[in-house]
């Protein structure tokens, strides 16, 4: 551009705004409030630590487990049509033809029968890829064999045994085997359990008539899985791949408080008490059970010791280890198994959720459970801010605890969700206050502090630890508990979500059972549902090495959530996965292409969206509020490695408010970029006059990652006349 050695008073100095580092992007303030280095947009994009800003790495579906769809829209009733002949299995796809025409419309569901000699059975609910009108297609992953026999295709069935949604997930590890890493997918007539080393999937059956049709929480806790329902009794698994593949339904009905046991017979072997009981008494005990002296007799010990039963002899006798082999009188002495500390003991309570603290399932106590095994009587309590806890390894013992951890604030409150702390701390998350009980190794011991009744939480699932802080949404945004000081919980009086505050504003907070939220790679994830969407439809990012908001993440179909978050698996398959509603395991930041491979309903095959990035720069002004004259723009932009890469150029002014468009890269290149090429791109904003100016990429194809971006121009006025 033209330069001059000398300006004169009425000589336009060009003055230029260099931007050669982003960090994340800021939507509270204006675009011209905004310091160097931030973005007033960033939309399915990353600031990596070097400053680039760059489209996302794509969405990739690892499986779709469950291939057979049920009531879908839209929903045809077609007639019943029958083939003429059959080809196929070829790729998975078998041709079916017919005499006349079908009058199926393309891409919706059927349902076929009559079809043989093909594995796995392509008979059942099916989409139908129409390619003429006497043909059509269907598809079915990994199908072998010679399609033979005549089909009938019609209406879509409505079968109570399908998968029609998802309803929760998990982590798991096979312990009992070879430590591989699963993530569990709750349908609604199975789980199935996703292998994520081998891509294999497997079935876990529920128990005969039970099936799954709202929200479940499942819990790996004591080598065991726990599927909990909401006022209804829980299931659990044995944890073990190799075994029986089925839940069962947790012990159940009223619970038979311990008794005190009678003791015949007790000698000592190396340490090693073996305890017989009077006949026809039966000890009732587990391994790993604690046992409680109720009387010491002659013994030398004291009542209320405790000890833990290590091996079960028989229905009478039972055996523990003792620190010295000079017990050798116990006359008289009665043991039992260790009682409740408050009120008695219970079943698991059909709590609706759970998380693990000190070896124990602390749950909310929403229900009583009584009636009997197989048949209980589960009655709401109308009660939603109190816990109760475990017995210690048990899941299936449950302690009255008294009224010490009912939650009372000085207002109507209830419990939202909780997180394990250290140091013997269980942070309690109300809907208007947050609470910390410490100590509850011993439940006589446990203390009950409140930390705020000024601030609380709105959804159970963005609770996520990071690093020292504890990461929430509240009604006022997303807050973080600060542990500097583990014993002195201190509440932070701004909000981390302050910087996007817009954002956050358009949170659809009658949907928050919706909302989720991970850890992973210094960034937290929050999927929520905004603009009045029922499901989560975004992805919003926080940056931890930048200590910024970096991206509000989308993809490109309708149909598509980020319904469940779960962060799973080992090496190179770690990462953040996504289980949407409709079908699918998928991995977030998984491939370079630009796109999206996703899965948007059971039973369907895959698409691949665009990824559009779009990055928006603070306003340039010129350091005064004059209106000027932009001239010139400079971009440097590099492909990534994984692909070649375009973007759309344009610019933003305001006052005079305009959208100018600058083209494209591969318009100044002559042809896509290639992967791994960079190029600086140089060019001309036509003499635009406004106040300010913004300039703005959006990616049309692979991941464009821009280093820097420089916007000149030069004051319009030179009097003190009224600009308009």
């Amino acid at each position: 551009m033209a330069r001059y050695t000398s300006y004169g008073k009425l000589d336009d100095s060009p003055v230029g705004e260099l931007e050669v580092g982003f960090k994340g992007f800021n939507n509270r303030l204006r675009p011209d409030q905004l310091p160097s280095g931030m973005l007033a947009e960033s939309l399915n994009g990353r600031c990596d630590i070097n400053g680039e800003w760059q489209t996302r790495r794509g969405i990739q579906v690892k499986l779709a487990p469950f291939v057979e769809p049920d009531f879908v829209l839209p929903f045809y009733l077609y007639a019943d049509a029958t083939s003429s002949s059959l080809a196929g299995p070829t790729a998975g796809v078998t041709t079916i033809n017919f005499a006349s025409p079908h009058g199926i419309v393309d891409q919706t569901f059927i349902g076929v029968s009559g079809i043989t000699g093909v594995t796995p059975d392509p008979n059942g609910n099916r989409l139908a890829t129409v390619t003429s009108t006497t043909q059509l297609t269907i598809l079915v992953t990994g199908s072998t064999g010679t399609a033979a026999g005549t089909a009938t295709v019609g209406s879509p069935s409505l079968d109570d045994d399908v998968i029609v949604a998802i309803y929760g997930t998990t982590e798991f590890y096979d312990d009992a085997n070879s430590n591989d890493d699963y993530i569990l997918i709750a349908g609604n007539t199975e789980v199935r359990a996703f292998n994520l080393k081998t891509e294999v999937s497997t079935s876990i059956a529920y128990p005969s008539g039970v099936n799954i049709s709202s929200d479940i929480d499942l819990v790996p806790f004591n080598n065991k899985i726990y599927l909990l329902r909401d006022g209804l009794t829980s299931l659990e698994w044995d944890g073990d791949m190799s075994g029986g593949l089925a839940f069962t339904e947790v012990p159940n009905g009223v619970y038979t408080q311990p008794v005190s046991l009678s003791v015949t017979a007790f000698e000592i072997t190396n340490n090693r008490a073996k305890v017989t009981v009077s006949t026809p008494s039966v000890h009732g005990l587990s391994v790993g059970d604690v046992i409680v002296l109720t009387e010491e007799g002659s013994s030398g010990l004291f009542v209320d010791s405790e000890w833990v039963v290590s091996e079960i002899g028989s229905t009478s006798i039972f055996y523990f280890y003792v620190r010295s082999a000079n017990l050798s009188s116990i006359a008289n002495t009665k043991w039992s198994a260790k009682i409740s500390q408050g009120l008695g003991f219970t079943h698991s309570p059909a709590p609706p959720w759970a998380v693990v603290h000190q070896k124990r399932l602390v749950v909310p106590f929403n229900y009583t459970m009584e009636g009997t095994s197989g048949s209980p009587t589960i009655t709401d309590r109308e009660i939603r801010d109190e816990l109760i806890f475990s017995q210690i390894s048990s899941s299936d013992t449950f302690d009255y605890i008294y009224g010490q951890f009912k939650f009372m604030s000085g207002k109507s409150d209830y419990l939202v969700g909780l997180h394990s702390f250290s140091e013997d701390q269980l942070v309690v998350f109300n809907r208007e206050s947050i609470y910390v009980i410490s100590n509850s190794t011993n439940l006589k011991d446990a203390q009950l502090s409140l930390i705020t009744n000024d601030l609380g939480c709105v959804s159970r699932n963005s609770i996520t630890q990071v690093g020292d802080k504890l990461v929430f949404l509240s009604d006022n945004g997303v807050y973080a508990l600060d542990f500097q000081d583990l014993y002195n919980l201190r509440g932070q009086d701004v909000p981390l979500s302050e910087s996007i505050d817009s954002t956050f504003k358009r949170i659809n907070l009658d949907r928050t059972d919706q909302i989720q939220a991970v850890y992973f790679d210094n960034r937290y994830y929050l999927a929520a549902p905004i603009d009045g969407s029922l499901t989560n439809n975004v992805l919003i990012i926080f940056n931890l090495l930048n200590k910024e908001w970096e991206s509000i993440d989308s993809v490109d179909d309708p149909k598509w959530d980020y319904r469940y978050l779960v962060v799973a698996g080992d090496g190179s398959q770690r990462g953040v996965y996504v289980v949407n509603g409709n079908g699918g395991v998928h991995l977030l930041d998984a491939a370079d292409s630009g796109n999206d491979s996703i899965i948007i309903q059971i039973g369907a095959t895959q698409t691949s969206p665009l990824i559009s990035g779009v990055a928006v720069t603070r306003m340039a002004t010129a350091g005064d509020i004059e209106r000027k004259r932009w001239k010139d723009w400079e971009i440097h932009i590099e492909s990534s490695s994984g692909a070649n890469s375009n973007a759309a150029l344009s610019a933003i002014t305001e006052n005079i408010d305009d959208t100018i468009a600058l083209g494209s890269i591969s318009s100044f290149y002559g042809a896509v970029l290639p992967s791994g090429e960079d190029i600086s791109i140089r060019g001309r904003f036509g003499l635009h006059r406004s106040y300010g100016i913004q300039y703005k990429v959006q990616s049309t194809q692979g991941r464009p990652k821009v280093r820097a971006i420089k916007i000149v121009g030069a004051k319009a006025f030179r009097n003190n006349s009224e600009a308009v």
